[in-house]
């Protein structure tokens, strides 16, 4: 099923959906109409109780998201200062969507995912790249501070010095330095991106729905803990829980005991 928003293509196969930001002229940079879209795209699938997956990519060869639609920024110091500009949709307001998504999210990263493109990146529980993608932070080259990506990528585990790098130099990192940064899992052929990713989403979409949920619900309990033992103690009440929501839970230790 394929479904065509002014800004984004929905497309769906089984229990993976796939969202294209469609804005190939603008490499896929987000302004505010798009941000709400997307948005919208993401509520729609947060209650399709037949997907398990949703994929992330940008429309065409070139671009995954070049960031925020700079022709919405000010030019100038000093600019919008008697307006709240907090409450204005953001790439952070996505990528909180992402991050707390009960669905598994990859991003499939076809081309240059820069500035606000990296804030979307970062929350995604995976992620798989093109060998021709390029990463980077241009805001300090711009004037601007990369405000929301600074917050998110701190609370990710990307060393502090690989950070600092993106953020104060501007320059790009191909696929291959980015997997090792830690900021990608997976680089294939260009050509290839596209079915391999949603291969990879049929390969993680296959598994109980619920047990899929409780997974990522854990694991970022567990990482914004304050401490091991608290850590270990959540995830043993999160699996506690699910035993007792989930009728399909321990499905597959039933299975080995009949073996």
């Amino acid at each position: 099923m394929i479904k065509e928003g002014k800004f984004t293509i929905l497309e769906t196969r089984g229990a993976v959906a796939k969202i294209t930001i469609n804005r190939p002229e603008k490499r896929n940079a987000l302004s505010r109409d798009t941000i709400r879209e997307i948005l919208a795209v993401f509520e729609e699938l947060r209650n399709d109780d037949s997907i398990a997956v949703v994929l992330t990519t940008g429309a065409g060869d070139v671009a995954y998201c070049a960031g925020r639609d700079l022709s919405e920024f000010p030019t100038e110091g000093g600019q919008n200062r008697g307006t709240d500009r907090r409450k204005e949709p953001r790439a952070y307001h996505v990528a909180e969507v992402i991050r707390t998504f009960p669905k598994v999210t990859i991003a499939v990263v076809n081309g240059y995912c820069l500035g606000g493109g990296i804030t979307l990146l970062l929350p995604h529980d995976l992620a798989i790249a093109s060998d021709k993608a390029q990463f980077g932070l241009p805001e300090i080259m711009r004037g601007f501070l990369p405000y929301p990506i600074i917050a998110t990528m701190f609370k990710t585990l990307i060393p502090t010095k690989l950070a600092f790098e993106l953020i104060l130099t501007g320059k790009n990192w191909d696929a291959k330095k980015s997997m090792e940064a830690g900021l990608i899992n997976r680089v294939v052929p260009h050509a290839q991106l596209q079915e391999e990713a949603w291969k990879w989403g049929e390969e993680v979409g296959k598994f109980d729905k619920v047990t899929l949920k409780y997974c990522k619900m854990a694991a970022h309990a567990s990482m914004e803990a304050a401490s091991v033992p608290a850590a270990a103690e959540i995830a043993w009440l999160m699996q506690e829980e699910h035993a007792l929501v989930n009728p399909r839970a321990y499905a597959g230790t039933r299975e080995f005991h009949k073996s």
